[in-house]
């Protein structure tokens, strides 16, 4: 069955919360839970007590079924790092009044308030999404997924390790990278060589050979992040060029000549995420065909002459070079930004924002995911070389080039 059309199941999406809970406090000195939320639901809107029908309503269902942890000092305990367990007193707010079927089901964990943003559930229709708060306006429609897919999303990130119990802290917490990352990137960069290989093969009567991957001696030299170093020391590299629109791989030359060409100290190596044993520099991972232009804030396009400004990405590239970055938030250091050599940043965005969890930009993988479904659609030529397509596609194309969800 397709996932985005999966009917509401409160039982099944207890189970997935309940899960989830087991899974945060597995590790707590105190575990204890309880099961007292569609109480707690009708003491904070007792008009709902005067339903007839009340316990055959999906949203009492599902609540009557759920795990909670004691409430502490008034607050809510965490499901998951990014979200909090529901809280019925939150559910609806003067923010998001003009919405009245939407509740914020599961508050946010971010640094901004648990009542201004979250996973909210439209209780007509079931659906849920996650919206930040910064403005009422909620995501269309059409943006909403299951509850049960955000559920199975999180608990897939503990299966993943990407959340885990931080002993330090004393609390759930989140991995910027794991090694599943790194594999998921390696398979779907297999892949996309794979894809144009075949495509070579089949007008030139063989395969290109791969060559091996750089080598961790060769990175150990340049400021370059964690999760780039251990991609590009196990990704074999392709025997032709162009693996997109005018992007390429580096060779240990090609590496050296980059890199060593960066000024001492430049904005990039001074900017990172994490502590000193887990640098996050920006990283060029693929090369462009060329350096953005140094007279781009005169273009009329806001995205590409925001390039140098305080808030552009100028100043996280290896001197300006195009081609695509890992770029780190503050919860991923396996996320990708394509710049251009137009200077166009958004190129390689998601088509819309994740629907799941925080804003974050696409996953290295998930961008070579669909790289390769553009090689296998014919958008894009491939030659001998690999992909012929010009570089320009990209700034030309971009609702085609921007990556779907999956």
């Amino acid at each position: 069955m397709d996932t985005q059309s999966l009917p509401f199941s409160p039982e099944r999406c207890a189970d997935l919360h309940n899960e989830l809970l087991a899974r945060s406090i597995e590790r707590r000195n105190q575990r204890d839970t309880e099961r007292n939320l569609a109480a707690r639901f009708l003491d904070a809107a007792p008009e709902f007590a005067e339903i007839p029908s009340l316990h055959e309503i999906p949203l009492y269902r599902f609540l009557a079924l759920l795990n909670t942890t004691p409430i502490s000092h008034g607050r809510v305990g965490l499901l998951t790092p990014q979200f909090y367990q529901p809280d019925p007193t939150t559910f609806w707010s003067e923010t998001f009044d003009h919405e009245p079927s939407f509740i914020l089901l599961y508050g946010q964990n971010n640094g901004d308030s648990p009542m201004d943003g979250g996973i909210f559930l439209d209780i007509k229709s079931y659906r849920a999404v996650w919206h930040g708060g910064k403005s009422p306006r909620f995501p269309p429609t059409d943006h909403w997924v299951p509850l049960e897919v955000i559920l199975k999303k999180s608990l897939d990130a503990w299966e993943a390790g990407k959340f885990y119990w931080d002993a330090s802290q004393d609390s759930i917490a989140i991995r910027r990278w794991t090694q599943n990352d790194v594999e998921q990137s390696l398979l779907a960069w297999d892949r996309l060589l794979s894809s144009i290989e075949l495509s070579i093969s089949s007008k030139v009567g063989h395969s290109p050979v791969r060559l091996r991957p750089l080598s961790p001696e060769l990175l150990a030299r340049f400021k370059i992040s964690g999760f780039a170093a251990e991609f590009l020391t196990r990704a074999q590299q392709p025997g032709f060029t162009f693996i997109a629109p005018g992007i390429s791989t580096f060779t240990s030359q090609s590496f050296i000549a980059t890199y060593e060409a960066e000024a001492p100290g430049s904005e990039r190596q001074t900017h990172w995420l994490g502590d000193s044993g887990d640098h996050d520099w920006p990283t060029l991972l693929f090369p462009g065909p060329d350096v953005v232009p140094h007279d781009i804030s005169r273009s009329p396009d806001l995205e590409i002459n925001s390039f140098d400004r305080d808030w552009g990405f100028g100043k996280f590239t290896v001197n300006r070079q195009s081609g695509l970055y890992v770029m780190a938030d503050t919860e991923n250091s396996d996320v990708v930004r394509l710049i251009a050599s137009s200077g166009l940043p958004s190129a390689c965005e998601f088509r819309y924002p994740c629907p799941w969890g925080p804003h974050r930009s696409p996953r290295l993988a998930e961008v070579l995911r669909h790289w390769t479904s553009l090689v296998e659609n014919g958008a894009w030529l491939v030659g001998p070389n690999g992909i012929c397509t010009d570089h320009e596609w990209f700034t030309t194309n971009t609702s085609t080039s921007k990556i779907p969800l999956d």
